[in-house]
């Protein structure tokens, strides 16, 4: 999987959001919000490709978290990406 080129994470207060680029600048009638380990994975893959086992491997790392939980965590992350056509398969 591959995240699509044309969102930026940005850091307001302290919420995470990915806000559509438009070929002027940023969009932010299109905005995502993300929770803090999901700004974190998305940093960490952006311009890259990826996989879910890979995101589970940070998660567990940095959070120290059961691999079922992280799992859960991901699919959810990736579905809501899917939902919002975010990510490239």
């Amino acid at each position: 999987m591959k995240l699509k080129e044309q969102f930026s994470i940005r850091k307001i207060g302290d919420e995470y959001m990915m806000v559509s680029k438009s070929g002027s600048g940023l969009d932010y009638t299109r905005v995502v919000t993300l929770n803090q380990s999901a700004a974190f994975l998305i940093e960490s893959v952006q311009g890259k490709e990826f996989s879910a086992e890979s995101w589970v491997d940070l998660l567990v790392e940095k959070y120290g978290i059961s691999r079922l939980e992280a799992d859960r965590d991901v699919q959810t992350l990736i579905n809501a990406l899917k939902q919002h056509n975010l990510v490239e398969i």
